[in-house]
C-alpha cells in the first residue's frame, strides 16, 4: 500500500484523485497550496507525490518544478498540467520527475504509476 500526496488547487481534482487512489487500496492526502504541500512533505512520509504545476502561491511553473522536485528528493513525483509544453517536459525530466500527466487523465495511468511505485518498494525491501 502506498501513501500518496496530491497537490492541486482545484478541490474537485484533488478529491477525485484521492477517491481513486483510496479505492485502489492506497492512502491519499491532499494539499491545495505549495505551502501546505511543503508542510505535509516535512511532516509525513510519502511513496508518491502528484502535483499540479500551477498553484496560486507557487512561483512560475519552471521554478515550481525545481522546487517541488527538490523537496521530494527520493520520492517519485508526477506532475499534472492542463497545458503541457516541451519546455515544461524538459525541465521535469532534468529534475527527475517520474511522469507528466496531462488533464484530463485516465484511471489506468494512475493505476500503472501506483503499481510501479509499489513494485519498486517491494523489490527494495527484498
Amino acid at each position: 500500500m502506498a501513501t500518496v500526496l496530491i497537490i492541486d488547487d482545484e478541490p474537485a481534482i484533488g478529491d477525485y484523485l484521492a477517491r481513486l487512489i483510496n479505492r485502489m487500496g492506497h492512502l491519499a492526502q491532499t494539499a491545495q497550496t505549495a505551502a501546505d504541500a511543503f508542510a505535509k512533505i516535512d511532516a509525513s512520509s510519502f511513496n508518491l507525490v502528484i502535483a499540479d504545476i500551477r498553484l496560486p502561491d507557487a512561483p512560475d511553473a519552471l521554478q515550481w518544478i525545481r522546487d517541488i522536485a527538490g523537496k521530494c528528493a527520493g520520492v517519485p513525483l508526477v506532475l499534472i498540467s492542463g497545458a503541457p509544453s516541451s519546455e515544461l517536459d524538459e525541465c521535469a525530466k532534468a529534475n527527475g520527475v517520474l511522469a507528466f500527466l496531462s488533464k484530463p487523465f485516465e484511471l489506468t495511468f494512475i493505476r500503472n504509476i501506483l503499481q510501479k511505485v509499489c513494485d519498486g518498494e517491494n523489490k527494495a525491501g527484498d
